[in-house]
């Protein structure tokens, strides 16, 4: 598969009554559905393997924070003690989802609930040191992990992915809240 054709704004596909779309088009948004479905069953299976791997070698067990423990961790490393409704809204969840993974994250020990100073009526959702000490020691164990996967390549390729994953995930988030192409 190529990926010149179809790349300017001229070559994009018109869904005319009468032709569909255009056939060429059907196919890479069938390949990105695919590798997609590929792409998330692989990365959890690379991340489990890794944690094995580290065990193997007489490592300490790091980098074992599940994916909801580990988004929450790096939104409040990243902004700071918040609410639990900011918090569904910055990861695009129910407000009584990130509740319950509030509460594992505080029987962890990696979170913790305060009142808002601003606020005493309201709580705010704040990382521990010890939570925040076991993300990055997740965050460098799957970096690691993702150096070794990735050695291949050139720093452009691993550049050029990081910005599509991220533009992917912000289209995603916009498709969700109802933004461009969702349906009404």
């Amino acid at each position: 598969m190529t990926v010149a054709r179809g790349n300017s704004s001229a070559d994009r596909p018109t869904d005319g009554p009468d032709d569909g779309p255009d056939p060429a088009a059907r196919e890479v948004l069938s390949t990105i559905e695919l590798e997609l479905a590929q792409l998330l069953r692989r990365a959890e299976r690379t991340t489990a393997a890794g944690r094995a791997k580290a065990v193997r070698a007489g490592g300490p067990p790091s980098g074992t924070l599940d994916r909801s423990a580990y988004l929450l961790l790096h939104d409040l490393l990243v902004n700071g003690a918040e609410n639990v409704n900011t918090l569904a809204d910055h990861l695009g969840l129910d407000a009584s989802t990130v509740t319950r993974q509030v509460v594992a994250l505080e029987k962890a020990g990696h979170a913790r609930r305060t009142r808002d100073p601003a606020d005493g009526r309201a709580v705010l959702v704040e990382a521990t040191p010890q939570g925040l000490e076991d993300l990055a020691r997740h965050r460098e164990m799957r970096s690691e992990l993702y150096a070794e996967v990735l050695a291949d390549w050139s720093r452009l390729d691993r550049a050029l992915l990081g910005e599509l994953l991220e533009r992917l995930n912000d289209d995603l988030d916009t498709y969700k809240r109802g933004g461009r192409g969702a349906a009404d």
